[in-house]
């Protein structure tokens, strides 16, 4: 064998030798790249430059190869690769855009709203400050995951699927019979790709069924498939259990997410379908927690303008039955311009823990500083009317010698026939609202 010849014998050696060990070099830099050694100039001399190039050539791939795991890992801060690295371009520029994501992510996760982006979408214009922020700015990381998403669309496209290749990626590629439900190839031993080995049987079973799909659905031939699967939601829901979906409560330790892409191909001569899984787990917990942050109120743990506004168009879609409160934080501004915005904060959470004993079914969201509106099922305007009442009362008894505590309110019922928009029905809650608010202080005159 060459390994065991003399440096002579191996300056002298033959043509055929030198390309059996260029060859062998190429190989273990495939396939085993820890092993992967050449001399260039133990060569014979017109293949020393071939070498050089070739050594710098699998110098270049090993690089690339250790920086794609890193990145697949969520190993942003790694830098394995030397300067002028053309072949890793690709995955630098992609690690950089991840990097300055995760960067966005982390601050908007600490509060820091002042991370602002560009406005996007179509809002009421008394919708506070504070969600407004925050909305831009899940908008815009969520513009950038999409951004990164794409990049690394384009960049699976731009590869090929062969064998060698498919093995220094991060995604499991799995090539299935579509006769015999045969797994034909997987470039990953799903111990690799399944954090939880009870759900390969999940897994089998889901490719079998989208097999299935593609037989009989025509028009899913003619595109590749895209897909968002976990097999530990599947497993669950085959064991009894219930899977929370879109929630931040959702356990994503246990829980794993995949985007799964299916191709239509040839394999050896055997009509085959190709999936492509790819981890977004990470991905799907940011993304859930900007929705979460989107829908609730930061102070107050309460839900936000946006879902309060959303539930109350869906509800008069679905032609509900249901009261709307407007309810009014009274004499807030003059708590903070007095004592102090931390007085006001705690006069704020003290109203929003005495609405969430409206009802615990009740939706209670907060439409700005001082105001809030509750949407409720069941009651009537009467019975809304005498709870609310109770409520300020209650809020009155916790009054300090400082201030008063209360708050002025406007209920409407809505009917299964009603015609009215949702910003009407608001319209009107809250003009009752003011007129409640002005017969309390014109009572307050006469008794005085």
């Amino acid at each position: 064998m060459l390994a065991n010849k003399s440096e002579t014998e191996i300056v002298d050696m033959s043509v055929e030798d030198a390309i059996e060990l260029l060859f062998n070099y190429l190989k273990d830099v495939i396939y085993y790249p820890k092993q992967a050694k050449l001399e260039p100039d133990k060569l014979p001399e017109p293949f020393v430059r071939l070498g050089q190039g070739l050594l710098y050539f699998g110098q270049s791939l090993i690089e690339a190869r250790q920086l794609s795991r890193d990145i697949a890992r969520g190993q942003l801060d790694t830098n394995p690769v030397s300067s002028g690295n053309e072949i890793a371009s690709d995955f630098k520029s992609l690690q950089s855009t991840l990097k300055h994501l995760t960067w966005q992510i982390n601050h908007v996760a600490k509060g820091d709203y002042k991370q602002r982006v560009s406005y996007i979408g179509e809002f009421s214009e008394a919708i506070n400050d504070m969600i407004k922020q925050l909305d831009e700015r899940t908008t815009a990381l969520n513009n950038e995951l999409e951004s990164s998403r794409q990049k690394a669309d384009e960049l699976r496209e731009n590869n090929n699927l062969f064998e060698a290749i498919t093995q220094s990626i991060a995604q499991c590629i799995v090539v299935v019979d579509r006769k015999s439900r045969r797994w034909l190839y997987s470039n990953h031993e799903l111990s690799r790709v399944l954090r939880n080995l009870n759900e390969a049987d999940v897994m089998r079973s889901w490719i079998a069924d989208q097999i299935d799909l593609y037989e009989v659905d025509a028009s899913s031939q003619l595109t590749p498939q895209i897909e968002e699967v976990s097999f530990s939601e599947l497993l669950a829901s085959k064991s009894g259990a219930v899977a929370a979906d879109s929630s931040a409560n959702v356990n994503f330790a246990a829980r794993q997410f995949f985007s799964a892409m299916r191709y239509p191909m040839t394999w050896h001569g055997e009509k085959a379908l190709a999936f492509v899984f790819t981890d977004i787990t990470e991905e799907k917990s940011r993304r859930i927690e900007l929705e979460s942050a989107a829908f609730y109120d930061t102070l107050t743990g309460t839900y936000s303008r946006l879902f309060g506004m959303n539930t109350l168009d869906e509800w008069i879609k679905n032609q509900e039955h249901f009261i709307l409160a407007f309810v009014d934080m009274d004499s807030l501004k003059y708590v903070n311009d007095t004592f102090g915005h931390s007085e006001g904060d705690a006069y704020i959470l003290g109203v929003t823990q005495m609405l969430r004993c409206f009802d615990i079914s009740a939706i209670v969201s907060r439409l700005g500083g001082d105001e809030f509106m509750i949407l409720a099922k069941g009651w009537s305007k009467a019975d809304a009317n005498k709870k609310l009442e109770s409520i300020r009362e209650a809020l009155m008894g916790e009054s300090n010698e400082k201030y008063e505590r209360s708050i002025s309110y406007g209920v409407v019922e809505v009917t299964p026939d009603s015609q009215h928009q949702s910003s009407l029905i608001l319209s009107m809650a809250d003009e009752i609202m003011y007129d409640y608010k002005r017969s309390r202080k014109m009572e307050r005159r006469i008794t005085m």
